[in-house]
């Protein structure tokens, strides 16, 4: 939404409980809320006494608190036998305020054929300063009903001005904005068509003063968010866990993993070539299990629970964003500490090769399929780096060597091994069946270096 847009929206209604000065006439006062006094039920809720469109409105209803009127009470009743305008205002908003001149004027050219009346909950002082402050309203001739709660009950709603059409009968006719109150939509009502009018729906939500939006307020089911981006220290209960969605919004959520995990998740991208097992990562500076502990048990937990091991971080964020730079860069903001970066080293690996002489064929014609489990592997038209990728990641993340393909396969395979894929010889073995082998050797490869850079506090000032 641009910013002028976002401007005219502000101007277009007062809003309960807001503190935009584009909403508001007044400045609050100690024992006032912007729209309505501390106490006072503010709406937006079902109540067993609310009325809705259909409904009857209850017969006896008087006013003995009225402006510019004659007689010492105004009674709904007296005005059965014509369609009546209830329009709810404050004096502390200046959008509803000024629609009184408004709908004077609309009272003038209708006459007798309809009647409107202006409600607020609001004392006889505030509204007479408000009425005094403008010139517009010096000339009002309609009766002003001060001091209404029970309306409010009877029609709660949130955003201001707020209409209720009455038809002759006394039953709710409609319930709409002040943008629907025209003169070709008020001849049609008067001609006998009450559809004209959209209805206007308010769904107040409270949030307490100090709430936080994303985190602490549950009632907000639907928050719509376009970004964001959180990051969490170690949450009790929770077991670790990394989840990515790209089917719409980028959305990364990682709970209880090491800082380890979360530059090895930002840096490797969803890059299947250059994904950064641990041994593929550098650590100068840090101590022993500072990153990564091998414990189990209450041993674990209380290592997690010393609040410098494990984190949590979440991202949200548009399409067309790359969510990993973005995480790149909360991580340097989160963790000034750690000074990542990604370096060509020489390093022992694991080469996947074709052995000599063999050329390993390209798929059969079908659907693509992978699984994977401890016991082996069912490739069927599918990369052979995937599968490459996915010992680096799991099976073989605790090996020293990585391992590179180079095999020159750059084409859809089938593939099928019954092995232990974390025995690396097992591995070799069954990969030999197949015209492949894994030859330790030399290489230059990327490395991602996380250098301990300072004192590692993240909640230190």
């Amino acid at each position: 939404m641009n910013k002028s847009i976002y401007t005219c929206f502000l101007a277009s209604l007062c809003l309960y409980g807001s503190t935009s000065t584009a909403q508001v006439a007044d400045s609050p006062t100690p024992e006032y809320d912007l729209v309505y006094p501390t106490g006072v039920y503010r709406g937006g809720e079902t109540r067993s006494d609310t009325l809705t469109i259909g409904d009857q409105i209850p017969a006896g209803i008087e006013f003995a608190q009225v402006l510019q009127f004659s007689s010492d009470k105004l009674r709904l009743d007296d005005y059965r036998g014509k369609y009546v305008i209830l329009e709810f205002w404050a004096p502390t908003c200046s959008l509803s305020t000024a629609s009184l001149a408004d709908m004077d004027e609309l009272q003038d050219h209708y006459g007798d054929r309809l009647a409107i009346l202006p409600i607020t909950i609001f004392p006889e002082n505030r509204v007479q300063e408000v009425l005094k402050a403008y010139s517009s309203l010096q000339d009002l001739e309609f009766p002003l009903i001060i001091d209404a709660k029970k309306m409010r009950e009877y029609f709660p709603h949130s955003l201001l001005p707020h209409f209720v059409i009455l038809d002759p009968e006394g039953s709710v006719a409609a319930i709409t904005s002040q943008s629907d109150i025209t003169v070709e939509n008020l001849d049609k009502l008067l001609a006998g068509d009450e559809s004209v009018f959209r209805e206007k729906i308010d769904k107040r939500i409270k949030l307490e003063r100090n709430a936080r939006l994303i985190s602490e307020s549950p009632q907000v089911e639907n928050k719509n968010i376009w970004f964001q981006s959180a990051m969490t220290g170690y949450i009790p209960g929770l077991g670790g866990s990394i989840i990515q969605d790209y089917s719409g919004l980028s959305h990364i959520r990682i709970v209880n993993m090491s800082i380890l995990s979360h530059f090895q998740l930002a840096y490797s991208e969803r890059d299947l070539v250059d994904y950064f097992g641990r041994n593929r990562i550098e650590t100068p500076g840090f101590g022993l299990e500072e990153l990564f502990a091998e414990k189990v048990g209450q041993d674990a937990l209380d290592w997690m629970e010393e609040g410098t091991h494990v984190f949590g971080y979440e991202l949200i964020a548009p399409p067309h964003l790359n969510p990993y730079e973005l995480m790149q860069e909360d991580l340097k903001r989160f963790f000034p500490q750690v000074k990542a970066s990604v370096e060509s080293k020489t390093k022992t690996v694991y080469a996947l090769v074709q052995m000599e002489g063999q050329q390993y064929p390209k798929a059969m014609a079908g659907k693509q399929a992978y699984q994977a489990a401890g016991n082996g592997v069912r490739m069927r038209n599918y990369p052979l780096q995937g599968f490459v990728y996915h010992l680096n990641s799991s099976f073989q993340q605790n090996n020293p060597y990585p391992i590179v393909n180079r095999t020159g396969i750059d084409y859809p395979i089938d593939l099928s091994l019954d092995t232990k894929l974390s025995n690396i010889e097992s591995l070799r073995e069954a990969l030999r069946m197949n015209g492949l082998d894994l030859v330790k050797q030399e290489e230059v490869i990327s490395v991602l270096v996380l250098e301990k850079v300072g004192d590692f506090n993240p909640l230190a000032p």
